[in-house]
């Protein structure tokens, strides 16, 4: 099975490097960097498209929808990391917001209270996406379109649900703030794969 995470197309938190609330709809140039990536789905001739029921994700999916002649189906599974309420609207790098990161690295204070979710709940979560996906046809080429953190973080988590250690969430936080919005990452399961190897596997 193969599987293309596309990132959502830009919008203006993305632009402000702000937190963004569920509502945030897409730029103009986030419409044309979703068209674009249609354009490269198309190609692939992907049989299921699913996406994150934000606004953001749904407009995007909207966009490749009609360029593949499809018609999305939205998930809860594949939203963002869901963010204390008190952290949205400041930006990323503020004392506020690294201060936030730390404390939810380390599960301390997650926010769980405010709207937020915790390292554990986001693993958690990656769990019952993969599962979702498991559900398709092993030869299905599905799309989905998501969310920076949460790509990243599905990535990083394919083969282990375990906590990640300092430097490798270092480097996924890295990824991240690098991710383009309508970057497709393409990542394959194997149905068939024995029980002592990892089924998943990020194409390079």
């Amino acid at each position: 099975m193969e599987i293309y995470l596309v990132r959502h197309g830009e919008t203006g938190g993305n632009v402000a490097k702000r937190h963004q609330a569920e509502h945030t709809s897409i730029t103009k140039l986030g419409r044309e960097q979703a068209k674009q990536a249609a354009l490269k789905i198309k190609e692939i001739n992907p049989t299921h498209l699913l996406t994150s029921n934000l606004v953001r994700a749904v407009e995007t999916a909207g966009i490749i929808g009609e360029v593949c002649g499809m018609v999305p189906e939205t998930t809860g599974n594949f939203i963002e990391l869901a963010r204390p309420n008190h952290i949205y609207g400041r930006h990323h790098h503020s004392i506020q917001s690294l201060w936030y990161y730390a404390l939810w690295y380390f599960g301390r204070d997650t926010g769980e209270s405010d709207g937020g979710e915790s390292y554990l709940s986001l693993r958690r979560r990656i769990r019952l996406a993969q599962k979702e996906i498991e559900s398709y046809p092993s030869d299905a080429r599905l799309v989905i379109v998501s969310h920076s953190v949460f790509i990243n973080m599905f990535v990083a988590h394919l083969c282990s649900g375990r906590h990640l250690t300092p430097w490798r969430a270092m480097k996924i936080f890295s990824g991240m703030l690098k991710m383009p919005n309508g970057h497709i990452t393409k990542i394959s399961f194997n149905p068939e794969a024995s029980k002592k190897t990892c089924a998943w596997e990020k194409a390079e």
